[in-house]
This record gives structure tokens, C-alpha cells and sequence, in this order.
């Protein structure tokens, strides 16, 4: 990792850490353990997106992948199949569309980000078709490790991180066949354990579950980490620094009553800040 992309790194530190002090002076003293609850299982699709950027295979359907996931389940649940088979099975479904996703591309020499939009709307078109206009409720709250859920993301992501600056790893799993397995398989079953993961929260599947929202806040998360669009650069501790400064500043807004749409327009001035950020750090370390 170069010099620049740890004093990136480093503000970003500093950035999360004034959010969080804001969020302490200014709410109630559990309003941080919310937003460290909802991080958890933010943080995991977003770990998904990142991986997917790291191998060059940008996965655009991480969102829908957890609507699905969630659906998934929660439907084959009420139905008589145990939870934690069903999740099971959901994990390993997101695998293998993930495996088809990159067999897609090879194969066909396609843009991952043209093939996994295609299947984002594939597995839209799979949450409607499981849950209809209605709500399919679980009784799962007891089952989310709340703030837990956030050490998790945050240990398993910087030790990927870590993984990533060795050179043979790029080298082996960053290009070719390994790298599009890697990056849409091990993608989609991230984003799917972060929709069970807020299935488990929310205690209940409902329609239009955010899967457009969950892969632009992936999108703005990862980009403003210092992981390059254009694949291998990222950082350590990045991906974990977005997700918290994006997930204190929705819950500040939240808090203070902000409308939605403010929100939004947070995170596509994040996108594009994180694609300045990108090509400032890619100049840098040429420089």
C-alpha cells in the first residue's frame, strides 16, 4: 500500500472518528449502537462490492443479491424449512449465480458490470415474485448480533485488506478465470449473508427491499475507501472507514428529522468525490 493511500486512509480515521464523536454529543446514548447495528450487515455487502472492484469484476446486483437472499428465505422459512437451512441454502445459491455471473463474462469476453445489471434485475424480478405486494414476517431479532455484527465486518475486512497488499495474491486471484470467480462468487455470497443479515434485524422480508440503495451506498463506501474502479489498488482499512463515515452521517440525518432524498444526494456527491479521490491517489502514486 502506498504512502498516499495510507494518509488517505488516515484522514478518513479522523474523519470517522469526528462522526462518531458528533453522534455521541449531539443523540441520544444508544443512537450509536444503532448505527453500528445497521453497519454489520451494511458492511457486508459493501465488503462484497469491494471485493468485486479488487478482482476487476465490478458487481453492480450485491443489492438485489441481498433482497433476494432475504426473500429467499424468508419465504422457504414460513414454508416449513429450518432457518438456518434456509439461509444455507440462500449463501449457496448466491454462489453459484455468482459462478454463472463470471462464466457469463469469460466466456463471452462481456463487461461483469453489463452481466451483473442484467442479473440485478433478474433477481428483482425474483424478490417480487416470492413476496408479491406483501410482507413475509420472521421472528429473527433475537438472532442479530447488533453492534457484534460490526467488529465482525470490520476484522474480516481489514484482514482482507491485509491479504490483498501481498503481490502473488493480486497476482494469482486478481485477473483471468480466478479473479472473475473470485471477485462474482465471493461477491454475491457476501451480499446475500448481508441480506439475511438484515432479514435477522429487521425481522421480516418485505418488497422493494433497497436493492438499488444497498449498491449505490456500496458504490459510495468503497470508492471513498480509496479502492480503485479500475481494479487491484485498494487500501486496508478503507472499506470499513467508508461504511462507518456513511453510516454516521445517514444516522445524524436520520436523527435530525432530514428528508430521504438529502441522503441520497450525500451519497452521489460520495461517488463522485470518491472517483476524484481515486484518480488524485492513482496520479500520486505514479507521480
Amino acid at each position: 500500500m502506498s504512502t498516499w493511500q495510507r494518509a488517505w486512509e488516515g484522514a478518513l480515521g479522523l474523519l470517522a472518528l469526528l462522526g462518531v464523536a458528533l453522534v455521541l454529543i449531539t443523540t441520544r446514548g444508544d443512537h450509536l449502537l444503532d448505527i453500528l447495528s445497521q453497519t454489520g450487515q451494511l458492511g457486508l455487502i459493501v465488503m462484497g462490492f469491494g471485493l468485486s472492484l479488487r478482482t476487476g469484476t465490478p458487481n453492480l446486483a450485491v443489492g438485489a443479491v441481498a433482497a433476494a437472499s432475504a426473500a429467499f428465505v424468508a419465504f422457504t422459512a414460513t414454508a416449513g424449512v429450518p432457518l438456518p437451512l434456509a439461509m444455507l441454502l440462500a449463501l449457496v445459491l448466491a454462489g453459484l449465480a455468482g459462478v454463472a455471473m463470471s462464466v457469463f463474462t469469460m466466456a463471452l469476453s462481456a463487461p461483469a458490470w453489463a452481466v451483473t445489471l442484467g442479473a440485478a434485475v433478474v433477481c428483482e424480478a425474483l424478490v417480487v415474485a416470492l413476496l408479491g405486494d406483501g410482507t413475509i414476517p420472521l421472528e429473527t431479532a433475537a438472532l442479530y448480533p447488533g453492534p457484534l455484527g460490526f467488529a465482525v465486518f470490520a476484522v474480516v475486512s481489514i484482514a482482507g485488506g491485509l491479504l490483498w497488499t501481498r503481490q502473488e495474491v493480486r497476482k494469482d486471484l486478481g485477473a483471468g478465470w480466478p479473479g472473475a470467480v473470485l471477485g462474482l462468487a465471493g461477491s454475491s455470497m457476501l451480499a446475500a449473508a448481508g441480506g439475511i443479515a438484515l432479514l435477522l434485524r429487521l425481522g421480516a422480508a418485505t418488497p422493494g427491499s433497497q436493492g438499488l440503495y444497498s449498491t449505490v451506498f456500496a458504490l459510495a463506501a468503497v470508492l471513498l475507501g480509496g479502492t480503485s474502479p479500475y481494479g487491484e489498488r485498494a487500501g486496508v482499512a478503507g472499506t470499513v472507514l467508508g461504511v462507518l463515515i456513511l453510516a454516521v452521517a445517514q444516522g445524524l440525518l436520520a436523527y435530525l428529522g432530514a428528508p430521504v432524498w438529502v441522503f441520497m444526494l450525500v451519497m452521489g456527491m460520495v461517488v463522485l468525490a470518491g472517483l476524484g479521490a481515486s484518480r488524485l491517489l492513482d496520479a500520486l502514486r505514479t507521480a
